[in-house]
């Protein structure tokens, strides 16, 4: 029975794509093309990560400080566990070379089966590769959900795992139900109070752990996309559409939004949202249901800038991640110049920004409305 609960943790983190790791430890892979590393400390989940056959062999690396604990495997689709140090290696000579698009890291979040980004106090990607200036920047970020599954962990508790793109990654964060959704906007004001279960696929959420990592303590939901198209609709969501990601008066009950038509705060951190007029590789464009140049927003743009995309032609949605060259816009440049009516004519693409110190680090946009 633990075994078969055990596998439904493992079905939130089916979907994280494949890591090819530099020490290349290889595990043969018995005719399954998906297995997921466990690590145990004292019988508390620690660590886990999703591995993907590669020419008949899982490649794995254990971060350092994991490297000591109990590790087991599970073959995705079986009910086999197998003990780590028990599976069958093989050397390097044994495998051909990799594939040559190996798709990005996957790791766990700040929660209680962290990894090394999985922490109150995040290991930070290397400077180069990150938009914020200080790894505390990036403690609060947003993250999009992109499942939802019920599991248990290694005490068999009933959980909720929520896999989500964080940090620029897509991760997988085991939340457990005695955290309640701290605070939610006023379009699902409903769901403030509820657990993790409540959330859908394309909420944006906020959490934070505790200091050491192992466990989240608060989740805020910061937006449920709309359903229906945005400014076409016949709902009202605000002259800066806050009704959709501000709660009361502030993001999350902690941070300022920004205004159309206002000066830019000087809040250290701050959100703002819009459909999305022009991008390129140092500003974003956006603009409110007015419609006109004179009521649109300029964003400051990193060129490492994180920018997790849904698509809401799907039914399930459909996500990616990617950077600032993926931002698009499907509306008429004249947009820009006068002001026209925005109805049913056009496609629309949306964007939730996170700014720090005024510059963008963290970008949701919802596409494909009226596709």
């Amino acid at each position: 029975m633990k075994k078969k609960l055990l596998s439904l943790i493992l079905a939130a983190v089916m979907a994280l794509p494949l890591t090819v790791f530099a020490e290349n430890t290889a595990i043969r892979d018995m005719g399954n093309e998906r297995a997921v590393l466990i690590c145990y400390d004292n019988g508390r989940l620690v660590y886990s990560s999703l591995l993907k056959s590669e020419n008949g062999a899982f490649n794995v690396d254990i971060p350092d400080e994991y490297k000591n604990t109990y590790k087991k495997l599970y073959y995705v689709g079986t009910d086999t566990f197998a003990d780590f140090d028990d599976a069958e290696k093989v050397t390097p000579e044994e495998t051909t070379a990799p594939s040559a698009n190996p798709s990005p890291e996957p790791t766990v979040t700040p929660e209680p089966s962290p990894s090394p980004a999985a922490s109150a106090k995040p290991t930070a990607t290397p400077e180069a590769e990150t938009p914020y200036e200080k790894a505390a920047d990036g403690v609060f970020a947003s993250a999009l959900v992109t499942n939802v599954a019920r599991s248990i962990n290694s005490d068999d508790e009933e959980i909720t795992s929520l896999t989500v793109y964080y940090q620029g990654k897509e991760v997988v964060m085991p939340v457990e139900d005695d955290v309640k959704i701290s605070t939610a906007p006023k379009a699902h004001a409903d769901l403030a109070g509820q657990t993790a279960d409540s959330l859908k696929k394309g909420d944006v959420i906020c959490t934070s752990a505790n200091i050491a990592g192992t466990r989240i303590k608060t989740l805020d939901l910061i937006m449920r996309p709309a359903r229906e198209d945005i400014v076409t609709s016949n709902s009202d969501y605000g002259d800066n559409f806050e009704d959709l990601f501000v709660s009361g008066s502030l993001v999350a009950n902690k941070w300022q939004y920004e205004k159309y038509g206002a000066k830019p705060s000087n809040a250290k951190y701050s959100y703002a949202f819009g459909i999305v007029g022009t991008a390129n590789d140092r500003v974003l464009t956006l603009l409110n249901n007015s419609g006109g140049r004179y009521r649109a927003m300029e964003i400051d743009l990193d060129k490492n800038t994180y920018v997790y995309s849904c698509d809401t032609s799907v039914k399930d949605y459909d996500f990616y991640l990617g950077g600032i060259y993926d931002i698009e816009t499907t509306l008429p440049s004249s947009l820009l110049r006068d002001r026209i009516t925005l109805d049913d004519r056009y496609s629309y693409n949306y964007a939730l920004v996170r700014m720090v110190e005024g510059t963008a680090t963290d970008i949701v946009t919802f596409n494909n409305y009226n596709y």
